[in-house]
């Protein structure tokens, strides 16, 4: 509690510090006649900055420092809103104006004033009662962000939840029991304490050949505490429909196809982290035994409810704690990040064993801990001052209460800067994967990340971002070729301890979890994830609204209900179930304008229109993510947006003045056909732009297009689509792209012709994308050196040869590539000695009348994929050379009807770089 207090506290005051300290304020102080207050305010609040990187340091937690701290942060609340009322008077300086707000003007000096004496109090009593002693005077607070050799990328170490380390056995026993021939539904319950990887054994064994081979399509589905059966039934239709034609989201309808689908196929649901009788009871009316040999896999803490259900057929299987041995594998893995223990240092192995000890053989704890160490000096006194902060719970007595315990000292563990960066994390649901760039873009409107010179706030969220990571407390879901992570997990025993300190702290209201909060007045984050009531609650104070429900919650329902000083409205994942939930919502977004203080802004998918003219008042805005509702356009005065970091949008008209707009770094979904002809040369002013996303490129724009690019230096991520596509740009022999040379991605849509003749690749391109470009056979001579390609995508009419020659020694780091809609192709040919480091081939509708050759020169292959429309004559042969292989790749097919024709091989999900992504997932994926 007291590790949430400080941090907290250190984080809003450094917040409004650096509000207080803008020209805007200062100009309003001195318009409302208090300017030397708020200088008075300015100067003690940076003392008690001063004061609390003290107290962390030093670990200073008694209560009364305790109730100081807590003093200190509600005054860091009362001055931001204060300073962001007052801040508002400087739009309109008119005397008419002024005379008509005298009272509110005299009201806000007024308050100043209050807190003035509030400050002096609270500052005074830190002196009176000698709560917190100073730090020397050469101490510079800036160090406590220590040096460190922060990554872009995960470790793969890190990659899975605990790696199976020990679980071998229970692997293999519970394959068996599934693939099992019994024609009866049989449903297995894996049971266990929370810790123990029952999600993760589960995950383990549905990706494993065998289960693969036998169930195609499984569902997956996270039993939440507030669990829906609507939500059940939608995840299985989603899954199990092959056509994409929605149908009524009214219950009885919904029911009655989903058992439908049920009945005809053969089918494996994996129900994760069920709780209650009740619920397996709604579930039981869901299911049924259609004599195919369908599985129903359940993992849960409580084994009364394993043992309450009484369908005819089923298993019952208690997942074991590690043993010793295996512990201790878990463990140096961690600290080491390698299988080689022989250099670890031997001295320490009596600690090593004490350690593993106290963690009972409880994965979660094992690499929690192990997290901890990674982080500290290979240091005799560091591990033994570390097992003296263990319990002895998990040694004796295993429970949950006791994993949190171990959590909780990883949790106080964290520099002060990353505590709120955490805890953000309970504003998502249970097993919710949530995109690595979102947690970035929040991190950034909430204040949480704190400016570093040479550095961009993206960088610095993303280094807090793989800290936490490489940390274990939050878990890598998606990961991509080249190693970054595109989203995460919470684990559910970890979302349970940040919600709990979230509470503790009045920070954030749950609806759906009512049950373990109450309702106060300074509550700041709001999180709606079912359509409970909370009309009468004083939300006055809130400063995020995120929104995970299908309904429109009370509060969107009039511009009038919203907070005025709300920074964050994330309404992404809101579910367009019903039209006419949106009236309201359309009401809401026509009057954005009115909430000045809007940091991010995400709308969920609908036509709406375009957006209000009264946007361009939102002078704060920082992320505008508009990529799931249909915006046909942005308001010509969007250009007033100074602080606009993020502009993502599907196929946007974007205004002439765009240029104006200094500190973009993304630019999105543009639509050239549409947005003004001056746009494209404004390009070459926005000169921090690291990602560029455009539609419609005319021939008569190109010359003036490439220059624009040229001149991004900073540019990492390009996506061109061009409009003529009858039309080929190589033939303009005087327009060449010459992409900045740190560029790492790059996707090209349209009829290039003669790649070598367009553009020139920078060595420094990791990912290559290219649709339609109707390429001859020189273009794998174009990107077969390139040093660093690790992913290459030909799709739709990308390549017009019949043959794909992969010669020797090429390609030197390529890991994928995707083929899909080449009409024209018939062979896959791959010489010996070429991509040394190639794992995985996905191929989709192509009529391969030659089939693939050279599989066995791909020393490193890991899986052939093959999707919708495939085609192969040789498939004999192929099926030998995977089963004769050294690795035994994986062949993945991602068609169900497939499953007779490609017996005994293998099945997997769908084609990207991680579980559950639709194929149009994986495009934006790759390049978001």
């Amino acid at each position: 509690m007291e590790a949430t207090a400080l941090s907290w506290a250190k984080t809003m005051v450094g917040g409004v510090l650096k509000h207080a300290a803008t020209t805007a304020v200062d100009e309003a102080a001195k318009m409302l006649g208090v300017r030397q207050d708020v200088w008075y305010i300015i100067g003690e609040l940076e003392m008690m900055q001063a004061f609390l990187v003290a107290a962390e340091t030093r670990r200073d937690n008694n209560n009364v420092m305790l109730i100081w701290v807590r003093q200190v942060r509600d005054l860091a609340y009362q001055i931001e809103d204060c300073l962001l009322e007052f801040s508002l008077h400087l739009k309109n300086r008119s005397l008419c104006y002024r005379l008509r707000t005298l009272p509110t003007r005299r009201r806000i000096a007024s308050h100043i004033r209050d807190i003035r004496e509030k400050v002096k109090e609270v500052s005074q009593r830190n002196l009176r009662y000698n709560l917190i002693k100073p730090m020397d005077s050469s101490f510079d607070a800036n160090n406590l962000i220590k040096d460190r050799n922060f990554t872009t990328c995960v470790d793969e170490f890190v990659v899975e939840e605990t790696e199976l380390v020990g679980q071998t056995e229970s692997k293999n026993k519970l394959i068996e029991m599934i693939t099992k021939k019994d024609m009866h539904l049989k449903v297995i319950w894996i049971t266990g304490m929370g810790g123990l990887g029952k999600t993760t054994l589960a995950r383990k064994v549905i990706d494993s050949r065998e289960v693969g081979n036998k169930f195609p399509s499984p569902v997956w589905f996270t039993v939440s505490q507030n669990f829906n059966p609507k939500d059940l039934l939608r995840e299985i239709q989603k899954k199990l429909r092959k056509d994409k034609e929605e149908i009524s989201n009214e219950y009885g309808e919904l029911f009655q196809s989903v058992r439908s689908l049920l009945e005809k196929n053969n089918y494996l649901i994996v129900l994760d982290d069920l709780w209650t009788i009740e619920t397996w009871n709604a579930v039981q009316k869901i299911i049924l035994d259609n004599g195919k040999g369908s599985r129903v896999i359940v993992t849960t803490r409580n084994t009364n409810v394993a043992e309450h259900c009484n369908w005819n057929s089923k298993e019952i299987y208690p997942v074991e704690h590690l043993s010793p041995e295996s512990s201790r594998n878990l463990l140096l893995r961690k600290i080491y990040k390698t299988d080689d223990f022989s250099k670890r240092n031997g001295d320490l192995d009596d600690v090593t064993d004490k350690i593993i000890k106290k963690c009972g053989g409880l994965p979660l704890a094992i690499v929690t801990v192990g997290g901890l160490l990674k982080n500290k000096p290979i240091d005799r006194e560091e591990w033994v001052k570390l097992l003296g902060h263990l319990g002895s719970e998990l040694e004796t007595s295993p429970t949950t209460d006791a994993v949190k315990q171990i959590l909780e000292l990883s949790y106080r563990d964290l520099p002060y800067y990353l505590k709120p960066c955490l805890l953000s994390l309970s504003n998502f649901p249970e097993d919710f994967e949530i995109r690595r760039i979102r947690l970035v873009y929040r991190w950034i409107a909430d204040g949480f990340v704190r400016e570093r010179r040479g550095m961009t706030l993206e960088e610095v969220a993303e280094e807090y971002f793989y800290d936490l990571i490489n940390r274990n407390l939050i878990l890598p879901s998606i990961v991509k070729v080249d190693g970054t992570i595109w989203s995460c997990r919470v684990h559910d025993i970890m979302r349970e301890l940040l919600v709990a300190k979230s509470i503790e702290e009045n920070l954030v209201y749950i609806t759906g979890e009512q049950e373990y909060m109450t309702m106060v007045d300074n509550i700041r984050q709001l999180i709606i994830t079912s359509s409970d009531d909370i009309t009468g609650a004083n939300f006055h104070n809130i400063r995020s609204i995120s929104v995970f429900d299908e309904h429109v919650p009370s509060i969107l329902s009039s511009p009038s209900k919203l907070p005025k000083l709300v920074r964050v409205l994330d309404l992404r994942n809101m579910a367009a179930s019903e039209k006419s939930n949106y009236k309201n919502l359309k009401r809401t977004i026509r009057h954005l304008g009115q909430f000045e203080h809007l940091r991010y802004i995400s709308i969920p998918e609908h036509n709406y229109g375009g957006l209000p003219n009264s946007l361009g008042n939102i002078r704060d805005l920082q992320t505008l993510d508009i990529r799931r509702a249909s915006m046909a356009k942005v308001p010509n005065n969007i250009t007033k947006l100074h602080k606009l970091r993020h502009l993502l949008g599907l196929e946007v008209a974007i205004p002439r003045g765009i240029g104006k707009l200094k500190e973009l770094q993304v630019l999105k979904g543009v639509d050239l056909k549409r947005s003004h002809p001056g746009v494209v040369e404004e390009l070459t002013q926005l000169r921090q732009l690291r990602k560029l996303g455009v539609r419609n490129l005319e021939k008569e724009q190109c010359k003036k297009f490439f220059v624009s690019i040229n001149e991004l230096s900073s540019l990492r991520s390009l996506h061109i689509g061009i409009a003529e596509r009858d039309t080929v740009i190589a033939d303009f022999q005087d327009i060449v792209l010459s992409p900045p040379e740190h560029l790492r991605s790059i996707r090209l849509d349209g009829w290039i012709g003669n790649l070598s003749a367009w553009i020139s690749f920078p060595f420094s391109l990791v990912k290559v994308a290219l649709y339609n470009t109707k390429l001859g056979d020189d273009a794998i001579g174009v990107l077969e050196d390139l040093p660093k390609l690790l992913y290459l995508r030909l799709w739709n009419g990308s390549y017009d040869g019949a043959k794909l020659t992969f010669r020797g020694a090429k390609f030197p780091k390529l890991k994928r590539l995707d083929a899909a809609g080449l009409e024209n192709l018939q062979e896959f040919l791959f010489q010996e000695g070429t991509l040394p480091e190639f794992q995985h081939l996905w191929i989709g509708n192509c009529k391969l009348m030659s089939g693939i050759s050279g599989i066995d020169h791909l020393a490193r292959l890991r899986i052939l994929g093959l999707g919708w429309g495939v085609y192969m004559a040789n498939l004999d042969v192929v099926r030998k050379q995977l089963t004769e292989h050294p690795n035994r790749p994986t062949l993945e097919v991602f068609h169900p009807e497939f499953q007779e024709l490609y017996e005994g091989i293998g099945f997997g999900g769908p084609p990207a770089d991680g579980d559950n992504s639709s194929i149009s997932d994986t495009e934006e994926m790759e390049y978001s």
